[in-house]
C-alpha cells in the first residue's frame, strides 16, 4: 500500500498535526468548532477560520509552519500517499479503494494539495484512523 511513506514518517507528521491543532485552539481559547455559528457543510472546505478571518497563525515558527516544512520536504509520491491517507482518516476511501486517492491527488497540484493537508484541523486523527484502517499500526 505504502511505497515511499514509511508509518514512522506518517506518525510524526500526525505529532506534528497534533501539536499545530493544540497551538490553533489555545489561540482561539479552546472554543467548540460547533460554536463558531455556521453549520458544517456535509462535503467540500470545512475552514471555518476562514470565514473569521483568522485563515492561518501568525508567520514565524509556529507549530503549523514545521508541519508545513515537514509535508513540503516530502517527494511528490509520498505526499500522494499522504492525501490518500487523510481521505480515508476521514472516511471517505477504505483501504481498498486508497489506490482511488492516489489518483485523486495525482489529479491536484502540489501546492493545493500541501494545503490541504495543512490546513486539516483534524490531521492528526485522520492519520492515526488510517493506519489503523489500513492495518499499517504496528
Amino acid at each position: 500500500m505504502l511505497k515511499v511513506l514509511n508509518i514512522s514518517q506518517v506518525r510524526f507528521l500526525a505529532l506534528l498535526a497534533k501539536a499545530a491543532r493544540m497551538e490553533s485552539d489555545a489561540l482561539l481559547g479552546n472554543v467548540p468548532e460547533k460554536d463558531f455559528a455556521e453549520p458544517k457543510p456535509s462535503r467540500g472546505d470545512h475552514d471555518t477560520l476562514a470565514s473569521l478571518g483568522l485563515e492561518g497563525l501568525p508567520v514565524g515558527t509556529s507549530q503549523r509552519d514545521f508541519l508545513k516544512a515537514a509535508i513540503n520536504r516530502l517527494p511528490g509520491a509520498a505526499l500522494y500517499e499522504l492525501y490518500a491517507l487523510m481521505r480515508v482518516g476521514q472516511g471517505d476511501l477504505s483501504a481498498k479503494t486508497f489506490e482511488r486517492g492516489l489518483s485523486e491527488a495525482e489529479s491536484r497540484n502540489m501546492a493545493e494539495l500541501v494545503a490541504i493537508i495543512v490546513e486539516n484541523p483534524d490531521l492528526h486523527d485522520q492519520l492515526v484512523k488510517a493506519l489503523y484502517e489500513c492495518r499499517l499500526e504496528t
